[in-house]
């Protein structure tokens, strides 16, 4: 079973690679995130990745924080387009932009109305 433990990582590393591709894509409308860039940043920055990441024995934190630095750096070290790299800000800033939204009304929620006891 473990003899072909390559083919395995070569899959998991398939689709992180294609998660970091799917970022990249170009915001949908003005101000709007493609569904599919959005669900590539829930996987790229959500917890799910951590066990991919571990698999492939790479450190799920220094990952991310090196995913976000080599996109945020303007030096061309990981061979990206400088396009490419902007879009991946843009996206990057909507994600957690949304992401704080989120957070916001979870702890601001309220409910409206009181249910009747029975």
């Amino acid at each position: 079973m473990l003899d072909n433990i390559d083919g395995y990582k070569g899959l998991m590393s398939a689709v992180v690679t294609r998660a970091i591709s799917d970022s990249l894509i170009q915001l949908k409308e003005k101000g709007k995130m493609s569904p599919l860039a959005n669900d590539a940043f829930r996987f790229l920055f959500g917890d799910d990745i951590s066990l991919y990441l571990e698999f492939l024995d790479i450190d799920p934190k220094y990952f991310k924080d090196h995913l976000v630095n080599n996109m945020f750096n303007d030096s061309d070290d990981v061979g990206l387009h400088p396009t490419k790299k902007r879009m991946f800000r843009i996206n990057y800033k909507k994600y957690m932009q949304n992401q704080a939204k989120k957070a916001v009304m979870a702890a601001t929620y309220k409910p409206t109305h009181k249910c009747k006891k029975i």
